[in-house]
């Protein structure tokens, strides 16, 4: 599904083949009896509600695991920004380090 697709979704534009299966589902209903139609309610309320307790649990679980991500991202910029600048500093040789061991005894 493209972003488009996905837009148009959500403002309520599904595609034709949806809105083909919303139209027969609606007839059915239509001619369903008056009994069955209000447990087919009840049922619809219960649903709804379900529905609607996973997409905040998955739309919170999404966030949690961006924020993580963004952290460890961070986290590695600044890790990697931190040796870029201790690569700059140039290591001793050897003899250097004789020289200022040498330096220090006279």
């Amino acid at each position: 599904m493209t972003h488009k697709e996905f837009f148009n979704v959500l403002i309520g534009k599904p595609p034709a083949e949806i809105e083909l299966e919303i139209e027969i589902r609606k007839r059915e209903v239509e001619a369903l009896p008056d009994f069955v139609m209000k447990q087919y309610c009840l049922d619809l309320v219960k649903e709804n509600k379900l529905q609607d307790f996973l997409i905040m649990a998955a739309m919170q679980r999404i966030t949690e695991t961006e924020t993580k991500l963004l952290r460890a991202e961070m986290a590695l910029h600044h890790y990697t920004k931190n040796l870029k600048s201790k690569k700059k500093y140039k290591k001793k040789t050897l003899l250097d380090r004789f020289k200022t061991m040498l330096s220090v005894f006279r």
